[in-house]
């Protein structure tokens, strides 16, 4: 039976996950990409050129910063994605598929 497959499957990769984080990624300090250290540099050096009259320049802002002061990234698992995807297989068997109907008010 798929289903059962299906909820057997979403218990192993939630019992995989957990212990991933709680292992794997208590090893590793993970931050930011340069890019994405970048990209936000000239995000927030554009909403200081909005609330400033004088315009400030992604380079006056990124001399502000330095390396060290890049954002440490954890693995977030307080998603909703997360939370209810044990509730799949119970939905699907309740409901029916995603692709069966439509929540859009008629």
């Amino acid at each position: 039976d798929t289903l059962a497959f299906f909820d057997s499957a979403t218990i192993v990769l939630s019992r995989s996950v957990c212990k991933f984080a709680c292992t794997t990624c208590k090893k590793y300090v993970m931050t930011k990409l340069p890019q994405e250290h970048a990209a936000n540099s000239r995000c927030q050096a554009a909403i200081a050129s909005k609330q400033l009259a004088e315009p400030a320049t992604s380079q006056s802002v990124q001399k502000g910063k330095s390396k060290s002061n890049t954002k440490v990234k954890k693995l977030n698992l307080n998603t909703y994605k997360y939370h209810v995807l044990g509730d799949y297989p119970n939905t699907i068997q309740r409901m029916g598929t995603m692709d069966s109907y439509s929540t859009q008010p008629v």
